[in-house]
């Protein structure tokens, strides 16, 4: 499509007038859900400390959102340029709160598939999603700089942001299928379940975050002029729509309700209490002891039976989700 706009315009740098009104909307809608988020990941923070990844997400949103609304008011390249790195770096971090999620959900129900490891997984597409993300900003730095005031950008630019996108929906793509992986295992060998309310929140999530990289891939591959980047309405409907859509399914199915706590107990849930036993003199059976009538007989008992047997017998796995 040929740019028609005059230069050094505010619709020369979008390739469309944008509208002021959406993008207020998105902005109220985008804080409003991430505040949510927020609120109930303190509240279950026990369980789903890595939940802060999507309310972090939720304020790059909203920045970008910011930036928008002042590029489409005034003739900003910065505020353009941020617009355009917040949009298509934030929704990628979705996808880290999904991966350390199947290892928590593994790592419960303590699964044994051969060719499963929790850890080694969530560890692994995380990495794997930071590198995509370093590349697509990476590309987005180019892409931004090579802006001029005909609103025309560096193919190069475009190239890499694209090659970012593609590996990641490719790594995205391979991660849905170990997700089935987990669910069919826990219909097969597990001996507890987790509720079927946080493999809803996965998959629909997976598909709305999906739906968007998808697009993305296509708006680039059809080059800065094409007819995908020079249209608002697909902007909203392929890109902010599935994303805010995810938000709200990660508030009404947050994790945090359905995952135990990472010491494998509910969070909330009543401790542990502990029994001294001690063997009389005169009979060879156990007996819970009474209560002592002085500090004395406490500490003799201490010194004569040995110390208090243990109950907890709780063993502590090491976790990724413990380094979010």
């Amino acid at each position: 499509m040929t740019n028609t706009w005059p230069d050094n315009t505010v619709e020369n740098y979008f390739q469309y007038k944008p509208s002021l009104a959406l993008s207020l909307v998105a902005l109220v809608l985008f804080f409003t859900v991430a505040t949510v988020i927020a609120i109930q990941t303190y509240k279950y923070r026990p369980r789903c400390r890595f939940m802060w990844i999507v309310v972090f997400t939720g304020g790059l949103e909203v920045a970008g959102y910011i930036s928008h609304i002042i590029a489409a008011e005034t003739v900003n390249n910065s505020a353009y340029v941020s617009y355009l790195v917040f949009t298509i770096l934030a929704p990628n971090f979705l996808a880290l709160a999904n991966y350390i999620a199947v290892g928590r959900v593994a790592e419960q129900l303590q699964l044994s598939g051969r060719f499963l490891n929790a850890k080694s997984i969530a560890a692994a597409f995380f990495i794997i999603d930071l590198i995509c993300i370093g590349i697509q900003g990476a590309g987005s730095a180019i892409l931004s700089s090579s802006l001029n005031n005909n609103g025309a950008a560096s193919t190069s630019g475009e190239t890499v942001v694209l090659i970012g996108l593609a590996i990641q929906l490719f790594f995205f793509s391979s991660f849905t299928l170990v997700a089935g992986y987990v669910y069919r295992l826990q219909q097969t060998q597990a001996s507890n379940k987790v509720p079927g309310q946080v493999y809803v929140c996965l998959f629909v999530t997976i598909a709305l975050i999906t739906m968007r990289n998808v697009y993305r891939v296509i708006e680039l591959a059809a080059g800065w002029s094409g007819k995908y980047n020079t249209n608002e309405k697909y902007f909203y409907c392929l890109d902010a729509l599935p994303i805010f859509s995810a938000f709200c399914v990660y508030s009404l199915l947050h994790f945090g309700q359905y995952l135990q706590h990472t010491n494998g107990t509910p969070s909330g849930d009543a401790s542990t209490s502990a029994v001294i036993v001690v063997t009389d003199s005169s009979s060879s059976m156990s007996r819970p002891r009474e209560k002592s009538s002085s500090k004395l007989d406490q500490v003799k008992s201490a010194l004569t039976f040995g110390p208090a047997r243990k109950t907890n017998t709780n063993t502590a796995y090491p976790r990724f989700s413990d380094l979010v």
